[in-house]
């Protein structure tokens, strides 16, 4: 795996740890909240099939990479 998308997938696990409570069954979503947020983290897992990620000396440069927009 390059530097670059293994940098990019850490910066990805962490949006997606940041999120891990919107899908928990205790969650005070509501059901319609609970479905985008699973969509916005399912659309974070399938980035790495297709992102072409680059590096700004050591960080990754998220302008390099479209991430989906967080549910409000």
């Amino acid at each position: 795996m390059s530097k670059e998308l293994e940098i990019f997938r850490d910066y990805r696990n962490m949006l997606l740890r940041q999120s891990d409570w919107t899908v928990m069954p205790d969650s005070p979503l509501s059901d319609s909240k609970k479905t985008e947020w699973k969509t916005y983290r399912q659309t974070l897992r399938d980035m790495t099939k297709t992102a072409n990620p680059k590096l700004s000396g050591p960080r990754l440069d998220l302008s390099s990479v479209t991430f989906p927009t967080k549910p409000s």
